[in-house]
């Protein structure tokens, strides 16, 4: 699965400018997904970038952080929790129970302590990582050359020369864009793209296991039972049951 993505929201430059440089988003499995200045900003920018994570300062312009955190949560698809750390100047015990109350996920005072943030980011990433529909955004590249191979699933022959031959794309740069966005090797999605699909058959069609393995790509019933076994914990006729 690719990085959480952070939204990061602060009146002052230097301060976004010092989240990016100071501290290691990339450790923690985050990336910047965009920043904004103004609270307004950070509504529009939310609903635009579909952001795990919302950093948010409570004294921005137009609107204020938990006047936009209102609006980030009002419309957020349900789905899709987007959670939201409060960071202010301001030690006010009002602040942190309007926070409360909008269910934030942490509230911090400047200046940033980056280890105790990176507690708090490390907690909040664990939730994130652990939602079952959360969407992984893909770059539009690597969308085509999934769509591609959802629908030739069939084929036995998917290897990544010709997957990149036939996408009129270098192999190694296919390969790097798996790795980076969905964090596995292009085999390893694809074995896990066919299970997915065996598990479907399995489960709506009394098709025998032969065709299903057929039907995802595998013409040797026992390379597919492996595979199966190696990815769901059990063979295919022990999932059936």
């Amino acid at each position: 699965m690719n990085n959480c993505r952070v939204l990061l929201a602060d009146d002052e430059a230097a301060i976004l400018e010092g989240y990016k440089l100071l501290f290691d988003w990339e450790k923690y499995q985050c990336e910047i997904a965009g920043t904004a200045m103004d609270g307004q900003e950070a509504v529009e920018k939310a609903r635009e970038l579909k952001p795990d994570i919302v950093i948010m300062d409570i004294n921005l312009p137009k609107l204020n952080g938990l006047e936009a955190i209102r609006a980030i949560q009002d419309t957020a698809p349900g789905d899709h929790p987007i959670y939201m750390i409060v960071v202010t100047g301001y030690d006010e015990f009002s602040y942190c129970q309007e926070a409360l109350r909008l269910r934030v996920s942490d509230f911090l005072l400047k200046p940033i302590d980056f280890d105790a943030f990176g507690e708090v980011i490390e907690g909040v990433v664990k939730k994130v990582m652990e939602n079952p529909n959360r969407q992984v955004v893909l770059s539009d590249t690597l969308k085509k050359i999934v769509d591609y191979v959802n629908e030739n699933l069939s084929d036995e022959d998917m290897r990544l020369t010709l997957l990149a031959e036939n996408m009129n794309m270098n192999p190694n740069y296919i390969s790097q864009l798996f790795k980076k966005e969905l964090g596995c090797g292009y085999h390893a999605y694809l074995n896990q793209v066919r299970v997915e699909k065996a598990k479907k058959y399995l489960r709506q069609t009394n098709e025998p296991i032969t065709v299903v393995a057929e039907l995802v790509g595998f013409s040797d019933y026992r390379i597919f039972t492996k595979i199966f076994k190696g990815i769901v914990g059990v063979t295919p006729s022990q999932f059936r049951k």
